[in-house]
């Protein structure tokens, strides 16, 4: 797993000190306000802290603190961000959002984390009619772009399996195989899906982790009619477990993970050897890249956490100094419905490089890059 340091956990730790929303299913926290200083605008971030959620929760999380903590440091400007800690069940969800809407000092939903969540708060945003903005939810699905509440930032699943395959056209590749951790999973995501690969024109073998198998023994049963190419549709500690299943099988596959899976996370769990594996991202490269705005979260996230970067974190990191600059643009002391009158023009803004501009897909970006791990071990790309 990826070490935490002691400042992060201490920071982390204010989502666990909770006060109960219902139950153990939800808890909350809100910053104090400080005397002399000037009543920020409130903010609210759904996170899912179930099992297999919980590390790319908060490392999501970790961004959007880190945009707010900087700039409160540099500008003054400040923004409260509430947590909101759901277990993945439908009454926790409908719970959360159900205090979001009675609690008017709340201006927007902003970094909804993992993605079945996002899915289910905007459905439930709909059934219960909350008139809020949801900015930058991680949701790589498409079938709520035409929301008009919905701010998506980052590429969509569609941009990432077309970017990949692409870079697979000359394999001549016609079918996939689409593996889900669990059926919830597939549940939540498959009928995105369906429609991408009926798009694409490909072929797809749709298959799930049996209840009461890991992936590991699931991989391992595999017969020799599965597809050469799997996109597989779980997080970091899942796809160890079946690359591991895949190495015991003796298989040759190609694994594809999305914008779920950090590579550097995923090589501390000991995965399956000789398995290659293409991951997608949908932010520059946290390590590496010279856009200024990725400079400036390396040295915020040393300054503040001391931790590495990771792709899930800088496009929190991203979201969050994307929602601060359209908080700032609806002026002192804002109502609910001007915070989303603001995010609704949609305006062009230039994050020190990084340009956030919505397209007429709904979505602010299609940035796509990958890095193959090659049956070596070794990153290409």
């Amino acid at each position: 797993m990826t070490s935490h340091s002691p400042q992060r956990r201490r920071l982390l730790g204010a989502m666990a000190g909770a006060a109960a929303l219902g139950a153990t299913a939800a808890r909350a926290t809100t910053p104090p306000v400080h005397a002399g200083e000037g009543a920020p605008v409130q903010v609210t971030q759904l996170m899912d802290v179930s099992a297999t959620q919980q590390e790319l929760s908060r490392d999501y999380a970790t961004g959007f603190r880190l945009a707010f903590q900087e700039l409160k440091a540099t500008t003054g400007q400040r923004v409260d961000l509430r947590f909101v800690e759901v277990d993945g069940s439908e009454a926790a969800l409908n719970d959360a959002i159900q205090k979001v809407r009675a609690d008017s000092a709340q201006m927007a939903l902003i970094g909804t984390v993992g993605e079945g969540l996002a899915l289910a708060s905007l459905q439930a945003s709909q059934r219960q009619g909350l008139e809020i903005a949801h900015v930058a939810p991680y949701l790589a699905d498409t079938r709520f772009d035409g929301d008009a509440h919905l701010f998506a930032l980052f590429a969509s699943r569609e941009d990432q399996i077309r970017f990949v395959l692409k870079g697979l056209s000359a394999m001549g590749v016609s079918e996939l195989g689409i593996v889900y951790p669990n059926a919830a999973q597939q549940a939540a995501l498959q009928p995105g899906t369906a429609k991408i690969i009926e798009k694409l024109q490909l072929k797809a073998r749709v298959m799930s982790v049996p209840a009461g198998q890991d992936a590991e023994a699931f991989s391992r049963g595999f017969d020799s009619k599965v597809p050469y190419f799997l996109l597989f549709m779980g997080a970091d500690i899942e796809l160890a477990l079946f690359t591991r299943g895949l190495s015991q099988r003796g298989m040759q596959r190609y694994v594809i993970c999305l914008s779920d899976v950090d590579p550097t996370t995923f090589l501390q769990l000991a995965p399956g050897k000789s398995v290659p594996v293409i991951f997608t991202r949908v932010v520059p490269d946290p390590r590496t890249s010279p856009f200024a705005v990725v400079r400036s979260y390396r040295a915020a996230l040393q300054r503040y956490f001391s931790e590495d970067p990771s792709p899930t974190s800088l496009a929190g990191y991203l979201g969050g100094r994307y929602a601060a600059a359209v908080l700032a643009a609806a002026g002192p002391n804002p109502t609910r419905a001007r915070v989303l009158a603001e995010f609704k023009r949609r305006s062009a803004i230039d994050l020190d490089g990084w340009r956030v501009e919505f397209g007429d897909d709904g979505r602010a970006s299609s940035y796509v890059a990958q890095t193959l791990l090659n049956a070596n071990g070794s990153f290409v790309g």
